[in-house]
């Protein structure tokens, strides 16, 4: 078993309601036991600019499943969902990331771990730290990171999600 850590985001419709259905879609099977979520969080967007606000909450589990076998089945829960095609970084019903697989360090055309724009997203990086405080990716302090990206701006929406919900 590995610990990996999952970013998640919606933009569409009930962003709040569709965080919390990914996070039960994902730790619903056998697939990933869940460990911990962070609260769900307002966000400004990122890349894209012009689209409405996103809820983003992270989440940590531990699976069996290799690095390409966990992006497929966070692909195929995304498309559960009703996750369409869209243009890059544009507006999404529901959005998985992998951040971090324990022990891997990979790049490749489809899965680049941990990921790649980890330490430059505040949406993501504040609530990975608000789980895993002590967790260090390539050399890195995910807390200290994320304090040092202090002034962006996130707005608790919700308290984190559980398998209870």
């Amino acid at each position: 078993m590995a610990e990996v850590g999952f970013g998640i985001g919606s933009n569409i419709g009930d962003k709040v309601a569709n965080v919390r259905a990914a996070l039960a879609r994902l730790f619903g099977g056998r697939e990933v036991r869940f460990a911990a979520a962070s609260a769900i969080y307002r966000t400004e967007p990122w890349g894209f600019a012009d689209q409405d606000w996103f809820a983003n909450a992270c989440a940590v589990g531990d699976t069996a499943l290799r690095p390409e076998e966990l992006l497929a089945f966070t692909q195929s829960v995304e498309q559960d969902l009703g996750r369409r095609p869209s243009f890059r970084w544009g507006p999404r019903l529901i959005d998985i990331d992998l951040l971090y697989y324990e022990g891997v360090e990979m790049a490749t055309e489809r899965l680049v771990l941990p990921h790649s724009a980890l330490f430059a997203r505040a949406f993501a990086l504040k609530p990975l730290a608000e789980i895993r405080p002590d967790l260090v990716l390539g050399g890195r302090p995910v807390a200290a990171a994320a304090a040092a990206l202090d002034g962006a701006p996130l707005e608790r929406l919700a308290p984190p999600w559980s398998p209870a919900d």
